[in-house]
Parts: structure tokens; C-alpha cells; sequence
């Protein structure tokens, strides 16, 4: 199976995580409002708002971070990179997406063992919700575990692909042109 495939594969498993993540986003813009709507008018206070919306961060960052990833539509600092031959592009990748991985199986295990012991430990959550303490902390060691593949995929991307930056370029570049800017660059290139 080629490199691609399997980028592809688990990019569109990774798309699934990140609308889960955009669903997450706008349910809670729903319960924050009726949270404010309900105090502003009413003066009766929904805590509970206030504590989901905590744990729904977390859950997006970690749900959405591997798609964003293999995307390409990350924070990155472009201007030493494009000035550097594809050559040390490639080494460079490399360097950053094994260290990037390394780091994320360190996070996966600190975290695998706090959660672990809260739910050994019978940990509950010192909040409006007494739910266990692993719920909301459990997407931690699992999405550092979903992001440290992306960055193997990565990886794999920058062994095998003949230019690995201009692929990722093009896939953070992918559906972002409107159809106006399209057709003027369309247009563009006719003449």
C-alpha cells in the first residue's frame, strides 16, 4: 500500500474526529449563549455550562488536531523553509516530525498513566458534575496517540515524496481559493 493511500485513509478517518470537533464547537456556542441569555434575562445561572465548555476544549483540540495536520493548516514559520533547497526541506521535515511524534508518545504515556490512575483511584471531578475524573481527561492519551500517526504519516510523506513541502503547500492550498479568485487565476494563466 503506498504512502498516499494510507495519508489519505487516515486523513479522511481524521476528518470524521475533526467534524465531531466542529459539532462539539457548535454545540457549545448553543449551551454558552443559553448560559448568557438565561443570566442576562432571567438572573438564574447555568454552572453547568461553564464546566462542559472546559471539557469540550479539550476534546476539540485533541479531535481536530490530527486533521489539521495532515492538512497542512497548522502554524508554520515558511520563510526559512522555502529559502532552504529541497534537500534540507527534507531533512529538516524529518527532524521536526520525529521529534514531533517522540513528543507526542511522551504526552500519550503521562497522560495514559494519569488517567489510569483516576480511574483506579476512583477520581471524581470537583465540579457541578461528579462525573469520574478520566471522562474528560481520557481524549489526552488517546488524541496524542491519533496525532503522533499524523506525524508518522508525515514522516513517511518527507522519505517518499520527491518535493515533501510543495505536497503539503498544496494540501493546505486545497478548496481554500473562492471561485472568484480561481477563475481570475484561471484566467490569468490563459493569457
Amino acid at each position: 500500500m503506498s504512502v498516499m493511500r494510507l495519508y489519505r485513509g487516515y486523513e479522511r478517518f481524521a476528518a470524521v474526529l475533526a467534524a465531531i470537533a466542529a459539532f462539539l464547537i457548535l454545540a457549545m456556542s448553543f449551551w454558552i449563549t443559553y448560559d448568557v441569555v438565561t443570566r442576562t434575562l432571567f438572573d438564574f445561572a447555568s454552572p453547568w455550562a461553564f464546566d462542559l465548555a472546559e471539557y469540550a476544549l479539550v476534546w476539540i483540540t485533541f479531535l481536530g488536531a490530527p486533521w489539521v495536520l495532515l492538512q497542512d493548516r497548522h502554524i508554520r514559520i515558511e520563510l526559512l523553509t522555502e529559502q532552504l533547497p529541497i534537500g534540507a526541506q527534507r531533512l529538516l521535515g524529518i527532524a521536526m516530525s520525529t521529534l514531533a511524534f517522540f513528543v507526542c508518545l511522551l504526552l500519550a504515556w503521562i497522560t495514559a498513566e494519569a488517567a489510569i490512575g483516576y480511574y483506579q483511584g476512583d477520581a471524581m471531578m470537583p465540579r457541578i458534575w461528579r462525573i469520574p475524573k478520566v471522562w474528560p481527561y481520557l481524549i489526552l492519551p488517546v488524541g496524542s496517540v491519533l496525532l503522533g500517526i499524523a506525524f508518522v504519516l508525515r514522516l513517511a510523506l518527507y522519505f517518499t515524496a520527491p518535493n515533501p513541502e510543495a505536497a503539503l503547500r498544496e494540501r493546505a492550498a486545497a478548496g481554500q481559493a473562492s471561485e472568484p479568485e480561481a477563475g481570475a487565476i484561471e484566467a490569468k494563466e490563459a493569457l
